[in-house]
């Protein structure tokens, strides 16, 4: 089995953007505003009757993993909606297609690479998640599970920008498409799904069941329910996890397939 991390495209897209001086803005806001409201938290425990160091912790918690997990499934895939439809407007595309390099490979280096600058946001989190575990918040084994789900997230929402960055010519449609269906996916899906499935619940394992077509499949759905300890007091969490991460799969093996078809459309 090849390492994915061995890709000529993976590497020359990391070292692209690493020398992008602008991006080290956005990791300082990234890394500001946890801090801040942390600062913010912290000062409360002047009068610890009014803030307990748990509910402090837990709040802190919550800003690393929920705030966060959002804005990381979103800036995934606005980072990864552009990577080949840049390709196509600088005129690089057809060299890279017709390079020894296969249209997977090419698809996998693209989407590794989009995917690395999330990842290395998301470790900026992990010293808040350490401070909320030292201050009695939640355990650090459930707030690390909810970090990894926060990465899968992501990793969804970029391979299936990636794919329509390869299906549309342009990097602003491919914004646009990648806005549309997340739109389509995050708020339009859950309320088709909610009528439908409203008149066939009736409590127990069954509404677990439709919950999870309804709910439990969006981004930051299985985080929440780690992070509350479960839904309505639902201990539903060989439901909640299973399918989230069915569908979150389904929709990267979708995504990587159109970009390899963008790709492949572009051999001469």
């Amino acid at each position: 089995m090849k390492n994915p991390f061995d890709n000529p495209v993976y590497w020359l897209d990391s070292r692209t953007r690493v020398r992008e001086r602008r991006l080290w803005v956005l990791a300082a806001f990234f890394l500001a505003v946890p801090l801040a409201i942390s600062l913010l938290l912290l000062a409360t425990l002047v009068k610890p009757d009014d803030s307990p160091f748990p509910v402090v912790g837990i709040m802190i918690a919550g800003v690393a993993i929920y705030s966060h997990g959002a804005l990381l499934a979103l800036l995934s895939a606005l980072g990864a909606a552009q990577r080949i439809s840049q390709e196509r407007e600088r005129r690089t595309l057809p060299a890279l297609v017709n390079s020894p390099l296969e249209a997977r490979r090419i698809a996998d280096g693209k989407l590794l690479g989009a995917w690395r600058f999330t990842a290395w946001l998301a470790c900026l989190t992990l010293p808040f998640l350490a401070v909320a575990t030292l201050w009695g918040g939640l355990s650090a084994g459930r707030l690390l599970a909810a970090w990894a789900l926060n990465l899968a997230a992501a990793f969804a929402t970029a391979s299936l920008a990636l794919g329509l960055s390869g299906l549309f010519g342009r990097s602003l449609s491919a914004y646009l498409a990648t806005g549309s269906a997340l739109f389509l996916w995050c708020a339009v899906v859950p309320v088709v799904a909610l009528i439908a499935f409203q008149s066939s619940m009736s409590g127990g394992v069954s509404e677990a069941v439709g919950l999870s077509f309804i709910a439990y499949h969006l981004p930051l759905a299985p985080q929440t329910w780690l992070f509350t300890g479960g839904f309505d007091g639902q201990p539903f969490g060989w439901v909640v996890f299973p399918v989230a991460l069915g569908i979150w799969t389904a929709l990267a093996v979708l995504g990587r397939a159109l970009a390899v078809r963008g790709l492949r459309r572009e051999v001469y």
